[in-house]
């Protein structure tokens, strides 16, 4: 985890600010959150205008990012060719340009604002788990809206979830801010499962991200789309500890230029007590969320990082032959 500094990683009960960003070192980061701000109050068919534009910019330079998105797609949609692919990611593209110019929404608009622009559908699945006594996990994903639903979902309820601090102080605090200035709650992960035992007896729900590759530790690989993926074990174990149902989640950008973040039925018979079904039933729990509109999910993350012991990397590159 990059190091940031420590007022920065303080992030539970909400980011704290640091006069020290305002130095001019930090003057990038106030002229991307002036620009988040400019481009939220701009019309919608302005910033859809926008992102077609930068789309095909973003396509040439984001060589690394295009590459893996590629490799992962290649993976898990095996029956797409080289052009579906292709075709995929530039609306990925085009996607993740439209959603960081909402990202002001988030980091600055008030609570009938953020209402206004994401739909929260599936509430009824909260209700039901806590009229029966149970806690409640969010199982979200890494869809390209994300911070958007977590925003939208701290205006409606009190929630905590994991964070991973980012480099740069200052759009590490928006996206923090963003999170927490209603009712969520954020802690880092090297803190360990203390928070989430005070949020569980707090009655607070937890949000949990399920498709990350952390490595070995504490995961088992199962399948992902068509290939084994270390996936972490920690899921099935935090719904026995807090007695939790978990509700699968995704947020999506909508035809209409608002966003929908859905909250789909309880993980059924879970957890189960067998590690291995638990990772395999979060596994497919994702790839249902993924599948209905593939473009809005992080291709660019290596989601196959860490291999079973043997099976060589997915993303490095080849050396190159004497020809080349």
């Amino acid at each position: 985890m990059s190091e940031v500094p420590s007022s920065c990683r303080a992030l539970q009960g909400g980011p704290r600010f640091d006069r020290a960003w305002l130095a001019p070192r930090h003057w990038g980061g106030w002229t991307a959150a002036a620009c988040a701000w400019l481009l939220w109050r701009l019309p919608r068919r302005v910033r859809d205008g926008l992102a077609a534009a930068l789309a095909p910019l973003a396509w040439r330079l984001a060589k690394r990012q295009r590459r893996i998105a590629d490799i992962n797609l290649a993976v898990c949609f095996p029956e797409l060719d080289a052009a579906a692919r292709a075709a995929l990611i530039r609306r990925h593209f085009r996607l993740a340009l439209r959603i960081v110019m909402d990202y002001g929404l988030a980091w600055f608009g008030d609570e009938a604002a953020i209402r206004r622009g994401v739909r929260l559908h599936g509430e009824e699945h909260i209700a039901a788990a806590q009229a029966a006594g149970r806690r409640v996990i969010v199982m979200a994903v890494h869809a390209l809206a994300l911070d958007l639903g977590v925003c939208a979902f701290g205006v409606r309820h009190r929630a905590l979830g994991p964070y991973k601090a980012l480099e740069n102080p200052v759009i590490d605090w928006l996206i923090a801010r963003g999170r927490t200035r209603f009712k969520g709650t954020v802690f880092e992960r090297d803190e360990g499962i203390r928070p989430v035992v005070r949020g569980f007896r707090d009655g607070q729900i937890l949000f949990y991200l399920a498709d990350e590759d952390l490595g070995p530790d504490s995961a088992v690989f199962v399948p992902f789309f068509a290939l084994r993926k270390a996936t972490l074990n920690t899921l099935g174990r935090l719904a026995k500890l807090g007695d939790a149902v978990v509700l699968p989640s995704i947020t999506r950008l909508a035809a209409d230029g608002r966003y929908d973040c859905h909250l789909l039925a309880p993980l059924a018979d879970f957890p189960s007590g067998d590690v291995e079904r638990d990772a395999r039933a979060m596994n497919a729990a994702v790839e249902a969320l993924v599948r209905p509109d593939p473009a809005q999910y992080m291709w660019t993350l290596r989601l196959f990082k860490t291999r079973p012991p043997g099976e060589p990397s997915l993303y490095r590159r080849a050396a190159p032959t004497p020809e080349e």
